[in-house]
């Protein structure tokens, strides 16, 4: 718990009137948060779809899954044409962390994502909102260089970009996008190919966050991510003036 959000609710057997413990927890949160702001809860399993809302949280409309795979050797093939790099993160000098290339891959992602019902789950609709903010806080020196930056050697142009991240200690997709003209040419299985390459050994598992609809799921499933239970992406209690 934190200010305006509580995820990852979970009570030890035999005791199991988590109702009650939740209605408790959502007093604090609200003599806690900031109330010009919705509270928020993440990633509901369906189990405790109806616990929320009867705690008075109100559900998201998009629905969504992990999906994972273990790491693997991959032989990754690239097109001569592009050309391919890990990005790297530097000191923004006030204590955080920033992408050298955030511009590049922020143009890159907005190109990617602009208009789509992703950004809209995401509530991400102008340049600014693909600015990369937090990943690199949650990364690492082997997350890095399994992330994947892919450039049009003849442009110079940024057309593609996998990041890497962590997730409850797990190696995780933070984002993965492919400008409209370069897509169907298998850029994204290439680029999580090399993402499993590169951690195997050094993570089991690579997962994936994925919304119901998206055309990129099956992707996913061709490349033998499994599906994991279907989540309600966040339910909310609303702000309140």
């Amino acid at each position: 718990m934190s200010p305006n959000r509580i995820y990852h609710l979970f009570v030890i057997p035999p005791f199991n009137d988590t109702f009650v413990v939740l209605k408790l927890l959502k007093k604090l949160l609200i003599y806690w948060s900031d109330r010009t702001k919705p509270i928020k809860t993440f990633e509901v399993l369906p189990d405790q779809v109806q616990l929320f809302a009867r705690a008075g949280f109100w559900p998201d409309e998009f629905r969504c899954r992990w999906m994972h795979r273990p790491t693997d050797y991959f032989e990754v093939e690239w097109n001569k044409e592009l050309r391919i790099e890990s990005p790297q993160i530097e000191d923004n000098g006030m204590g955080a962390k920033r992408f050298i290339l955030e511009e590049q891959i922020a143009e890159c992602n907005y190109a990617s994502f602009d208009g789509s019902l992703e950004a809209t789950r995401r509530k991400k609709f102008a340049y600014e909102d693909f600015i990369p903010s937090e990943e690199p806080n949650y990364t690492n020196e082997e997350l890095l260089t399994a992330s994947t930056l892919v450039y049009d050697k003849k442009s110079g142009q940024l057309i593609a970009n996998c990041l890497l991240g962590l997730q409850d200690d797990y190696a995780a997709v933070y984002s993965i996008g492919v400008i409209p003209a370069y897509r169907g040419k298998g850029i994204a299985t290439l680029m999580l190919k090399r993402g499993l390459n590169l951690l195997k050994d050094k993570y089991p598992i690579l997962r994936l966050y994925v919304m119901e609809g998206n055309d990129a799921e099956s992707v996913y499933l061709n490349l033998g991510f499994v599906p994991g239970v279907q989540e309600i992406q966040s339910m909310y209690i609303p702000m309140h003036d």
